[in-house]
């Protein structure tokens, strides 16, 4: 049982894998709230660009642009305001299409009108719903996820579908299965599988 529910568990993971949305993240991009949860984002701490994966379906995305610029030997960042974004994607990779400013004095008139941009590996771009996620008072230390949370309780344009509960796509070491669900699983997968994993999978049980 155990060796079944684990082969379960291989194909749920390469469907997983092989149908997911990824979001590349530029240096300049925070990733804030994912599905009012904290982000999960891949790549190395110095890396350029990192990566979002989102399970297919709606999700719902807080993020902020922050470009920087050099003044002497200073270094400016420039943030923009917290936005809160709704989309509904499938097996797709998308890139984001930024603005870029000359200086920082440009960047801070004009980056209150900055607005999420992502387009797919045909250059289309993503249609999605966007919001400022806005919080009076002082804005260090604001938390995401209950701000999203709290969103969600309203009818804001990027609050989640009723009903909905989103999550992002786990990387393969943290999908469990219940061994009291495997039959169920299994006939469930095997149904999704391709005709060359069928094969591999009577081959398996076969051998047993």
């Amino acid at each position: 049982m155990k060796n079944l529910v684990l082969l379960i568990s291989t194909l749920f993971i390469s469907t997983n894998v092989l149908a997911q949305v990824t979001i590349e993240i530029p240096d300049t991009i925070q990733v804030l709230a994912v599905n009012a949860e904290k982000p999960q984002v891949e790549g190395g701490l110095f890396s350029s660009t990192k990566t979002l994966n989102l399970a297919d379906g709606e999700n719902q995305v807080v993020f902020r642009y922050s470009p920087y610029f050099s003044q002497g030997n200073d270094r400016v960042i420039v943030d923009s305001e917290a936005v809160i974004t709704k989309f509904d994607a499938a097996n797709q990779t998308f890139t984001f299409e930024l603005p870029e400013y000359k200086n920082a004095n440009q960047a801070e008139k004009v980056i209150g009108e900055w607005q999420v941009k992502l387009l797919n590996q045909q250059g289309q771009p993503l249609a999605l719903k966007q919001d400022i996620l806005r919080k009076d008072g002082l804005q260090i230390g604001r938390d995401y996820v209950l701000e999203s949370e709290a969103y969600n309780r309203t009818t804001g344009i990027a609050a989640l579908s009723t009903g909905i509960v989103a999550t992002q796509a786990l990387p393969a070491a943290d999908v469990k299965v219940d061994a009291n669900t495997a039959e169920e699983m299994l006939h469930f997968w095997y149904q999704k599988a391709d005709a060359e994993t069928r094969a591999k999978f009577k081959q398996y049980v076969n051998q047993q």
